[in-house]
């Protein structure tokens, strides 16, 4: 996956809601918990409604199987559209998941 297709999936995504739900894609990428539970998490969080979670859900895995999940995370904390609290986030799961 190339700089261009990661920005396409991570937007397809949502920044805010990549690194506000990253344990959540990355134990769904793993097999750790069902699609239709992840799906039923995001819907719970408000954060889209079936389809739009089915859809978010997908793009995020691609972004973990292809291992561009720190390369997203570079991607928020260089974006000017995210506000200082998601910023955080992604400095903190940078720092800690930068060190695998």
């Amino acid at each position: 996956m190339d700089d261009i297709e990661l920005d396409k999936k991570l937007k397809s995504v949502g920044k805010a809601a990549f690194v506000s739900n990253y344990e959540l894609f990355q134990a769904f990428t793993s097999g750790r918990i069902a699609r239709v539970d992840a799906i039923e998490v995001l819907v719970t969080r408000k954060v889209s409604n079936l389809a739009g979670a089915a859809i978010r859900l997908g793009n995020a895995k691609l972004i973990f199987e292809n291992d561009r999940k720190l390369g997203a995370l570079d991607l928020i904390l260089n974006s000017n559209r995210v506000n200082s609290n998601i910023r955080d986030l992604a400095r903190k799961l940078r720092i800690s998941k930068g060190q695998n």
